[in-house]
């Protein structure tokens, strides 16, 4: 089967069948993929395909949601995205911070400026392991080859943000 992706159309699946896509495989620049009981389901995988045209919006929507809990330290999420920040401005080689971010002074670059960098590294679909409710997983990165530390947003059906990871 096709998935009915407006912007990817080239995606084809198996019914019951984990798709699993590396960089540019079906024209998309970061690996997607969509659980196997997902693919099984018409209405997910149309959910996947509305969401997998919507990820522009969706990365938009991410780096947002970053920048916000960056301005709010009494944020739970505060920690984590600071950390992942902090770890890439001031914990890297010199030189790796100056390949990740093309500014003069990367020492004085906000955490909030960082966002703007961020990448989409991965987009896909799971099943929440507690309720069984499609969500959807976005990895993003500044540079995955230099650093493998991902900032791991999880969204919901309907495209908002439902928590954060630090993951590596």
């Amino acid at each position: 089967m096709k998935l009915n992706s407006e912007k990817y159309p080239d995606i084809e699946y198996t019914p019951g069948e984990e798709i699993f896509l590396g960089k540019g495989e079906a024209g998309q620049p970061f690996w997607f993929d969509v659980e196997e009981t997902l693919t099984a389901d018409e209405a997910a995988m149309e959910r996947a395909a509305l969401m997998l045209d919507r990820v522009d919006e969706l990365e938009a929507a991410a780096k947002k949601f970053l920048k916000e809990t960056l301005a709010d330290e009494e944020s739970e999420d505060y920690a984590t995205v600071a950390y992942f920040m902090e770890f890439h401005r001031d914990e890297l080689e010199a030189e790796d911070t100056a390949k990740l971010f093309p500014v003069d002074d990367t020492t004085a670059l906000s955490f909030s400026e960082m966002a703007d960098y961020l990448r989409v590294d991965r987009f896909g679909s799971i099943a929440d392991a507690k309720t069984g409710e499609q969500g959807f997983i976005m990895d993003l990165n500044f540079n995955p080859e230099i650093t493998d530390e991902l900032m791991v947003i999880y969204f919901d059906a309907d495209g908002n943000v439902a928590c954060v990871a630090h993951e590596s």
